[in-house]
């Protein structure tokens, strides 16, 4: 039992793959959500990012909805050039999921958006793997 501003925590045992939060008004969600990266071989960007913008869009992201199309936009443009550059559209994919993570739902459409970046992730190569990162999924 916690009295006045003690917010400290006693474990009585192994507490490993827990999240212990205190104060008031939080909100804290476990995910066990990962994925796994291929050579990136064969993978169709253009394709790809079509299905990740899907969907992003999809996501209750209000006001970052229009950034989330501006990022991909930019990634979709340098996608379709004959020599893409792979560390602008893993910027561009980063903006987009910064984004999206402010979406309300963002956690509960996390499998999907998985789905969707891995084959992203694997045709940028190693770079790409912050990405994953960024949106809280393993690999």
């Amino acid at each position: 039992m916690m009295t006045g501003d003690d917010r400290s925590v006693k474990a009585g045992g192994n507490i490993v793959g827990s999240q212990i939060i205190t104060g008031d008004n939080n909100i804290a969600q476990m995910k066990d959500i990962s994925v796994t990266l291929t050579s990136g071989e064969g993978v169709d960007i253009v394709a790809e990012l079509a299905g990740l913008r899907q969907a992003l869009m999809e996501l209750k992201a209000g006001d970052q909805h229009g950034k989330i199309d501006r990022a991909l936009q930019d990634a979709e443009e340098e996608a379709g050039k004959p020599q893409p550059n792979k560390d602008e559209i893993g910027s561009a994919v980063a903006r987009a999921v910064k984004y999206a993570k402010n979406a309300s739902d963002f956690a509960e459409h996390g499998s999907k958006i998985a789905e969707r970046l891995a084959p992203v992730v694997s045709w940028l190569g190693e770079n790409g793997t912050k990405i994953l990162t960024l949106a809280g999924i393993a690999f």
